[in-house]
């Protein structure tokens, strides 16, 4: 029988994950997410899992040299150097749908909070201004115009409930056309970024994390919004400069913010956000459900463990059939198996 790989978790899990990982392999818990804790403790791992702690980098994978697969417990993978992964052999798999109702939850409860005015008024209650009630107006979110920048899983859920439980006109924006059936079931329009955000009441942002939607959202655009507008981010936070976006509230051309990221996490005691009655923020919590940490521990488990089979991922991040060229150009050898 050959011994059970490896498998090293940068995160603490739901049951449903660390399970299979206890029964199917030596399973380690890191002692911290930093570059000299992980570089120690990476040394002999056959695999490895991150939340959003930890960088895996060209240092890290250089000295994981017995590193065959890196599992996100997640979506986001912009901190994994995906392309230093491919050159080595490393299959990277993440857990994309685990969270999608979870997160779209969460953007209606942003945009919903924020019109009906929740952070100011719920302050003002706490402070025993009851009369509040009367000074201050909301307003509805249904039959307005929903701008939905991403149109990949989470944001066609987020049309689809805008559409179908709100009656909200839905445009989106994005490098693809989305297929005739997924346009008809969120009543989307594929439109340009400028249309999107110079007509749209509420735009939310579902897009990854690279240079071309580093802080996409910026003082320039933020002026071609209308200033009744709600913005959402809950995808990541250096889409979005949020310096400008106070700037915008200051100065009302903005209605409102909502984030459950922020540029640098955690964010600092200073932030520019924190704590105003315009702005609903949350600690990258969106996820943070007991169906979405159950489905993206179980999904993360299986697909490194899978990888470590010798089975081909349900969910790749990089192209398996790269992957094993890279490794035959290396002269590494095939990824191994075992047996539980």
């Amino acid at each position: 029988m050959v011994d059970r790989p490896i498998v090293l978790s940068l995160t603490k899990m739901h049951e449903a994950g660390l399970s299979i990982l206890r029964s199917e392999s030596q399973l380690r818990m890191a002692s911290g997410t930093a570059p000299e804790i992980l570089q120690k403790e990476i040394v002999g791992v056959d695999g490895l899992i991150i939340r959003t702690g930890g960088l895996v980098d060209v240092a890290l994978l250089d000295v994981g040299n017995r590193l065959k697969v890196v599992g996100r417990h997640g979506v986001g993978y912009d901190a994994i150097d995906i392309e230093a992964a491919t050159a080595r052999g490393v299959q990277v798999v993440y857990t994309p749908g685990a969270n999608t109702q979870s997160v779209v939850e969460h953007v209606f409860a942003m945009m919903i909070s924020l019109s009906k005015l929740f952070p100011k008024v719920t302050a003002a209650l706490a402070a025993g201004d009851y009369m509040c009630r009367t000074r201050w107006t909301g307003r509805e979110i249904h039959g307005k115009t929903l701008g939905i920048i991403g149109f990949g899983r989470i944001g066609r859920r987020v049309g689809e409930v805008a559409h179908v439980g709100f009656g909200m006109k839905v445009l989106y924006h994005d490098i693809l056309q989305a297929p005739d059936d997924v346009e008809a079931k969120a009543g989307a329009q594929r439109v340009g970024l400028d249309e999107l955000l110079a007509t749209s009441e509420y735009v939310t942002l579902h897009v990854p994390l690279d240079k071309t939607t580093r802080r996409m959202i910026n003082a320039s655009s933020l002026s071609r919004m209308r200033s009744d507008a709600v913005l959402i981010n809950a995808c990541r936070g250096p889409v979005v400069d949020e310096a400008a976006v106070a700037g915008a509230l200051n100065e009302g051309r903005l209605w409102g913010y909502g984030a459950d990221v922020f540029e640098v996490e955690p964010p600092p005691h200073d932030h520019p956000l924190i704590g105003r009655s315009d702005c609903l923020l949350t600690p990258h919590s969106a996820a943070q459900t007991e169906e979405g940490l159950r489905n993206m521990a179980h999904g993360v488990a299986i697909d490194v463990l899978g990888v470590l089979r010798g089975i081909a991922p349900l969910n790749p991040v990089n192209d398996p059939s790269e992957v094993a060229a890279q490794r035959k150009q290396l002269g590494l050898v095939p990824l191994g198996t075992f047996e539980p």
